[in-house]
């Protein structure tokens, strides 16, 4: 779980890096989703399976990540358009995590990834195009040069794909299914009665 987790934290810190948050009104391209994961993290000999589902509406603006172990659901990630939201259902806590710019998750545009100079010296580029859950999918491919190589696919600038590979770790999200411009519940993106919050 403490590995999981600081795997999401260092995924976090390298997409705020390579993706500068801009506010805007429309993060994705569709009003309002659902789209589930398979999550796999190899690290030397051990495997670990998750399963993530994504719900957003108001094109992503708020947006709600729930993270499974076993079907069990482990922690969750919100915005409710104004403020990020990090939930421990074990122990019915809620940490705030600052104000939300675009949701909780990455936006997938070409524009977006690093510099205008990385783009064009082919430090990141632009890979073919793929198939995943049924929606075809652009991509984009980086090699820092240091070992880590990370692939993303998009559709609609929704992220459906990501393999991220260094040395010692190597991650793969996957969609496995997504259902669009669907009813999301308002109580994705609201603090869970009960819960503290801190």
């Amino acid at each position: 779980m403490k590995t999981y987790t600081i795997f999401l934290l260092i995924c976090a810190v390298f997409l705020m890096m390579t993706s500068p948050l801009r506010s805007q009104i429309k993060k994705y391209d569709i009003k309002s989703g659902i789209v589930t994961y398979d999550l796999i993290m190899k690290m030397g000999k051990m495997e670990i399976k998750k399963k993530t589902i994504v719900s957003f509406d108001d094109f992503g603006m708020k947006e709600c990540r729930e993270m499974f172990s076993d079907n069990k659901l482990e922690e969750s990630y919100f915005s409710d358009g104004k403020n990020l939201y990090a939930v421990r259902p074990a122990k019915k806590i809620v940490f705030k995590q600052g104000a939300a710019y675009r949701g909780t998750e990455l936006r997938v545009e070409w524009t977006e990834f690093g510099t205008e100079k990385d783009r064009q010296s082919g430090k990141i580029k632009k890979m073919p195009a793929m198939s995943i859950a049924g929606k075809n999918c652009e991509s984009f491919g980086s090699d820092d040069g240091k070992g880590t190589v990370t692939v993303y696919g998009g559709w609609n600038k929704i992220l459906m794909y990501m393999h991220v590979k260094t040395k010692s770790v190597e991650t793969v999200q996957k969609a496995v299914k997504v259902e669009e411009n669907v009813k999301v519940s308002e109580d994705k993106f609201k603090i869970p009665a009960g819960y503290a919050v801190q």
